[in-house]
């Protein structure tokens, strides 16, 4: 019997995921439909993302997952994309701070000139 209750909430849930994935590609497309400026920035940062990811990846060499991480089932492949994960962080970092000393400086001479 719990097992059933069990087995309908799951398949309820999986209902729901997939409504919920439906809504937000019907209204994703609605909007950028009735906005096409917004939708070319968010086009912009969409490729960005995936430089930096590409990137990050390329980085990465995955060639540390020896001795002692061998033995805890850490295979190359997953030590690569741990890698490019940190290398990613790193550079959305350093852009992110990069772009508050860019604001900052901008602000000081303008309020100046």
């Amino acid at each position: 019997m719990n097992e059933t209750i069990i087995n309908i909430g799951i398949y309820a849930s999986y209902a729901l995921i997939a409504i919920g994935i439906v809504a937000i590609l019907i209204f994703g497309v609605a909007q950028i439909a009735g906005n096409p400026k917004a939708a070319k920035s968010a086009l912009f940062g969409i490729v960005g993302l995936a430089v930096v990811s590409g990137l990050a990846y390329a980085l990465s060499t995955g060639s540390d997952a020896t001795g002692m991480y061998a033995k805890l089932d850490v295979t190359e492949g997953s030590s690569h994309m741990v890698g490019a994960g940190l290398y990613a962080f790193y550079i959305l970092m350093a852009l992110a701070v990069l772009s508050i000393i860019y604001v900052e400086i901008t602000r000081l001479f303008s309020k100046n000139g």
